[in-house]
């Protein structure tokens, strides 16, 4: 097993990413009009569309990662973003992982006054779940990571991944645009 924030090899990363992903087809996503794999190829695809770099395209792909059974199964008190990130860090790492885990929800509810009113009902319940709005001092230590700006787009794309019959690229495709080989 390799140390903590440092990826196993690709092969065997992407045999697990890719079961782990199929696991989450027609796994309902809180009452939303997708099940949880058109969810995260919706957003994988939304990354891609906007040039988003490998590991972002990889965060926004399993930016939901935590809850596929096999993940739950490792981590099943943590939070599926907590879970997602441990998993994403250990086969990614620490870039993804850090991705994975941001979820910016909390402080984009914060940063802009008029951003909960455009969440889901679904989302609004996991964000009180999550614990509000964002702290000033949170998001002000949030702002500060590097990877800040796309762990937001990340975020974005979640909110836009909502859509029944929405095209997209294929799991493999994905899989290869965020290096995930």
């Amino acid at each position: 097993m390799p140390l903590e924030g440092t990826a196993v090899p690709n092969t065997a990363a992407r045999d697990r990413v890719r079961a782990d992903l199929l696991a989450t087809a027609d796994l309902p996503y809180g009452g939303e009009a997708v099940d949880q794999l058109a969810h995260a190829l919706q957003a994988g695809t939304l990354a891609v569309r906007a040039g988003a770099r490998p590991p972002v395209v990889a965060a926004a792909l399993l930016h939901d990662i935590g809850r596929s059974p096999g993940v739950t199964a490792e981590l099943p008190e943590a939070p599926h973003e907590r879970a997602g990130a441990a998993y994403c860090a250990r086969l990614l790492g620490h870039e993804v992982g850090w991705l994975v885990g941001a979820h910016a929800k909390r402080a984009l509810v914060t940063l802009e006054p008029d951003y909960a009113a455009r969440l889901s009902p679904v989302s609004v319940r996991s964000l009180a779940a999550q614990g509000g709005p964002a702290a000033e001092a949170e998001v002000e230590r949030f702002l500060r990571h590097p990877l800040a700006a796309e762990a937001m787009l990340v975020r974005r794309w979640d909110d836009e991944a909502k859509v029944a019959g929405a095209p997209t690229c294929t799991l493999d495709e994905l899989l290869d645009i965020a290096g995930i080989r």
